[in-house]
């Protein structure tokens, strides 16, 4: 049976919701960590990063921040989102920063300090689910679809799941962009045949 992205995103949000405890949040979310930081990314100088939602059950990317908060000469940006055209900035966030809800629950860096997206190296694509070739079902707004468009040719997009990809996502478009790398809590998944290729001696990965 063929399922859409509008039913394929209302049963992973409710399957987010009532699969999971707090525990396993906080669990599964230090696993895709620990895959990730196996990622040979850490040398790159921007990351543009999602503050993940609680409420949503999404993965804790704070953990990410925190890590990256420790490193040097790198620098976050996270999204400051504008919901009457649909359309995100991107926003410099230190270490110390204050951070505000806005009406949708959404944190947000207090000082806005707004920074060219063109800078940014590595991306994290909020998600519910991907498949198998990296396509993913997001939360509908197409936010990050057209933000993409804004930032380099070979920035490089990470999504962060709880759940394995699905096979396929039928109904996507032209302009839906496709990850280069998905990370469950026990695998990491390459779609980008040149990151595969250069990372292709990383333990647990799709090989």
């Amino acid at each position: 049976m063929i399922y859409d992205k509008s039913y394929l995103r209302k049963k992973y949000l409710l399957k987010r919701k009532n699969s999971f405890s707090k525990n396993d949040i906080s669990y599964m979310s230090y696993k895709i960590f620990f895959n990730l930081k196996k990622i040979p990314i850490w040398n790159k100088k921007f990351f543009h990063i999602f503050l993940s939602i609680e409420k949503l059950n999404e993965v804790d990317t704070f953990i990410i921040i925190n890590y990256i908060f420790n490193k040097k000469d790198i620098l976050i940006t996270v999204p400051y989102t504008n919901f009457n055209n649909f359309s995100i900035k991107n926003c410099l966030f230190k270490k110390g920063e204050i951070l505000l809800k806005n009406k949708y629950d959404i944190l947000e860096p207090f000082y806005k300090k707004l920074i060219n997206p063109i800078y940014i190296d590595v991306i994290f694509i909020p998600l519910i689910i991907f498949d198998n070739r990296g396509y993913r079902v997001g939360y509908g707004k197409g936010l990050y679809d057209k933000f993409i468009f804004s930032c380099k040719k070979n920035i490089i997009k990470i999504g962060l799941s709880f759940f394995n990809p699905i096979k396929i996502i039928y109904n996507i478009h032209d302009n839906d962009l496709n990850l280069d790398i998905g990370i469950t809590p026990n695998r990491i998944f390459f779609f980008n045949k040149k990151l595969k290729k250069e990372f292709e001696n990383i333990p647990n990965n799709n090989n």
